[in-house]
């Protein structure tokens, strides 16, 4: 990992764990949670901030202590001085935690960056008809999928889609989106399987997907799964 990026991603880790980061960069940020080395960045962060949490509760003595102290030490005479002091002091440190936290708020968002795409795929009529453009990001971490034309589609049926692992049995990847983009963090079995693919594709299921981990519909479309 480059120094600038292990740099950025501490710093998001530790708006993270704050709470500080916001809105979708947060969202996309914990789909990073899967990387060992951003887990570790997050842990790292929580277990330092978490230290510095008290961890023994406020004893009040009682009343006749504080007045033997004041008597030998004679501190009727300062305690008037010393309050008006510590007022003054706990007001500076509120006024300085507040004006923290309207900088925090207005600090625009780090937008976490986004994962490299390692392998792609055109599923296809002909090369003038391209329905899906399937991306693999960041290692098979994330799954990608773009719209390019609506799939004809009848009433109670989808498209499931499917990673080919040589030698072994189909593996979904989900149902395929009829329109706009979809955005997957895949699991550890999906990221074996698309490791050791080198096709994908699409058969017809009952509305939901498969019902049975396997496709039990016609295949439709198989497409190569090719390096970016």
């Amino acid at each position: 990992m480059k120094s600038a990026n292990r740099e950025l991603l501490d710093r998001l880790a530790a708006e993270y764990v704050l709470g500080t980061l916001r809105h979708r960069a947060r969202r996309r940020f914990e789909r990073w949670l899967l990387s060992p080395q951003v887990g570790a960045l997050v842990k790292a962060w929580e277990d330092r901030l978490m230290a510095l949490e008290p961890r023994l509760g406020a004893v009040t003595p009682p009343a006749s202590v504080w007045r033997g102290i004041e008597s030998r030490l004679e501190l009727n005479k300062t305690r008037r001085a010393a309050t008006v002091r510590w007022m003054a002091i706990a007001a500076s440190l509120l006024l300085v935690g507040i004006v923290g936290v309207f900088v925090m708020r207005d600090r625009p968002a780090v937008e976490a960056p986004a994962l490299a795409v390692t392998k792609k795929a055109f599923i296809q009529e002909n090369p003038q008809t391209i329905y899906w453009r399937v991306e693999l990001r960041g290692d098979n971490q994330e799954l990608s999928v773009h719209v390019h034309v609506a799939h004809e589609l009848g009433a109670g049926k989808a498209l499931e889609l499917w990673a080919l692992p040589e030698g072994g049995d189909p593996v979904s990847l989900g149902v395929l989106p009829t329109a706009g983009d979809r955005h997957t963090v895949l699991s550890a079995a999906q990221r074996a399987a698309l490791a050791g693919s080198k096709q994908i594709a699409v058969s017809l299921e009952p509305s939901g997907g498969s019902p049975s981990g396997l496709p039990t519909g016609p295949v439709l479309h198989v497409a190569p799964l090719a390096p970016a």
